[in-house]
């Protein structure tokens, strides 16, 4: 069964609950401007998938990290190794008894969650679906999700999420604390995480990737920090830059167009002069030079 068209005219949700109904097996790609997602079927079930960019490129490893159970210099460390070793870093992390398989079973079903929240929010792209195609023919391990069940779950984390943009509109808005409030509040779990991986300062974007919920989850949390007067936003990261450089320049020593002026003709009445008279000077020696000559050519005829 091969199909292609326009998420304009076939939204994303009906996309995958036409495949699950129809138990489908082959992959999905969904694209979007330069983002390109993919996503692997089983007998119309979602057994991996994959997001792509021209900037960006989501990795396993990028979702071992997202967890929170491993470092990001843990994961450089293991890259080398998978690299120096020729195995992936799930490999090595199952051989070395840092996760076992039921936990990367959990880390997929969370990256396949991420990457359908995300697809969800698309008004426009197009989609393709290539029958009997893998995504991954040789993944160490492998899960399968209902895709009526992501779709469901992603509806409900994503409804709220033009009112979050507008507070939070990219990953560069920056944060601080601020004291906890007078009146008794109790925060979920999620912004429990999300307080105790917050440093003053750090962006929205630094968060996701600290905070092992996803970029949905975070986002929602920071979001209700922000409502009930845990955290405030201080700006964009750039912009903070942009600040900093405007207010050096301002300290640099200003020099007046007249100096300018000044120091320029100063410096042409230098090279006038000086070109003047070394014309006029080598003119008034050619006397000179020509009567040596004809003294030199007197002596040579004596001879």
């Amino acid at each position: 069964m091969e199909m292609e068209g326009s998420i304009q005219e076939f939204s994303v949700p009906e996309i995958l609950q036409f495949l699950s109904l129809h138990v489908a097996d082959g992959v999905l790609r969904l694209e979007a401007g330069r983002e390109k997602v993919s996503f692997g079927f089983k007998k119309g079930k979602i057994t991996d998938a994959s997001h792509r960019g021209e900037d960006l490129f989501y990795s396993i490893s990028e979702y071992i990290q997202r967890t929170g159970l491993i470092s990001e210099e843990e994961i450089l460390k293991y890259r080398k190794k998978a690299k120096e070793s020729g195995f992936s870093i799930p490999q090595i992390l199952l051989k070395e008894d840092k996760f076992d398989e039921k936990d990367f079973q959990e880390i997929i079903s969370f990256k396949i969650q991420e990457i359908v929240d995300e697809v969800l929010v698309w008004k426009e792209g197009k989609y393709s679906f290539e029958a009997g195609k893998s995504l991954y023919p040789n993944s160490t391990f492998s899960v399968e999700l209902e895709p009526n069940a992501l779709v469901m779950m992603g509806i409900r984390r994503i409804d709220e999420w033009p009112q979050i943009k507008e507070v939070l509109p990219d990953d560069n808005i920056t944060l601080t604390s601020q004291k906890k409030p007078e009146i008794d509040v109790e925060i979920g779990e999620d912004e429990r995480i999300i307080l105790e991986k917050f440093t003053d300062h750090i962006t929205v974007g630094e968060l996701v990737r600290k905070s092992g919920l996803g970029k949905f989850r975070t986002y929602n949390s920071i979001y209700k920090l922000i409502e009930i007067g845990f955290l405030e936003k201080t700006g964009k990261k750039n912009e903070e830059k942009e600040l900093e450089m405007r207010e050096r320049f301002i300290q640099l020593p200003r020099i007046s167009i007249i100096s300018i002026l000044k120091k320029a003709l100063l410096i042409g009445f230098i090279l006038f002069n000086f070109f003047f008279f070394f014309h006029f000077k080598l003119k008034s020696l050619t006397p000179f030079f020509r009567s040596i000559k004809n003294m030199v050519q007197r002596v040579d005829n004596l001879d």
